[in-house]
């Protein structure tokens, strides 16, 4: 697992930075750009990863020269591609250029300007969470299990089955876990629990072992930790 948080953590600092790049580059070109109106002349379509055809508006835009005279006239390509075509022939857009180099403009939309970005943070935060959220849980289940340790009491619980945890999957490989219940003496309640992830079929090494130890919080079953301290470890 810390192999999984540190993978996690490392693609979604690489998507920060990457994200903070492009951020601010987009926020120094718009600084720097004037506008003006271009028109959506043709579409330029290509084959999209899932078979279909692809969309992108070829727009042409003027300049007026510096020293005067006739306009200087560019075309630039969308950076976003769609299924649909999303303009018109002859719509007007707006147009961003920087006066040092006219001829990288930029379509002015949301889409055009933000796109990257968007994907990028949503990227980051997925991938930023899940380690973060994995970090958390660790924290909090180690403060658990500590507490167990030295204030929690054992129990002898059946052993119900031996499954696997379907809910995690690595390289498509599900770990397996060890299920047992207990009933609670007083309140007669059963309560069930599960031990750790384990990345080897722990069957073999149960043999006939009705039982296994469970240490629990009196007060909330719920919180507990299965003794698999007898098995064997991973090499």
């Amino acid at each position: 697992m810390r192999w999984f948080i540190v993978i996690f953590g490392l693609v979604g600092l690489a998507m920060a930075v990457a994200d903070y790049f492009v951020i601010r580059h987009t926020l120094d070109f718009r600084a720097g750009a004037v506008v003006t109106e271009g028109e959506v002349i043709d579409f330029v379509s290509s084959r999209g990863s899932k078979g279909g055809t692809m969309y992108a508006p070829r727009v042409r835009y003027s300049v007026p020269l510096p020293e005067g005279g006739a306009a200087a006239s560019y075309e630039i390509v969308g950076s976003v591609r769609s299924s649909s075509r999303g303009y018109d022939l002859g719509e007007k857009v707006k147009v961003l250029f920087r006066p040092d180099r006219p001829a990288d403009g930029q379509i002015g939309s949301f889409m055009e300007q933000w796109f990257v970005v968007t994907i990028l943070s949503v990227f980051t935060l997925i991938f930023g969470g899940v380690s973060v959220g994995l970090i958390v849980a660790g924290i909090r289940r180690k403060r658990m299990y500590d507490w167990l340790e030295h204030s929690g009491m054992t129990v002898q619980a059946r052993i119900i089955e031996v499954g696997k945890n379907t809910s995690l999957k690595v390289n498509g490989r599900s770990p397996w876990v060890i299920h047992a219940q207990w009933q609670h003496p007083v309140t007669g309640k059963v309560h069930m629990f599960q031990s750790e992830d384990l990345w080897f079929d722990p069957g073999e090494f149960i043999g006939d072992r009705a039982q296994i130890g469970v240490r629990i919080d009196a007060d909330q079953p719920e919180r507990h930790r299965v003794d698999i301290s007898w098995l064997p470890k991973p090499a």
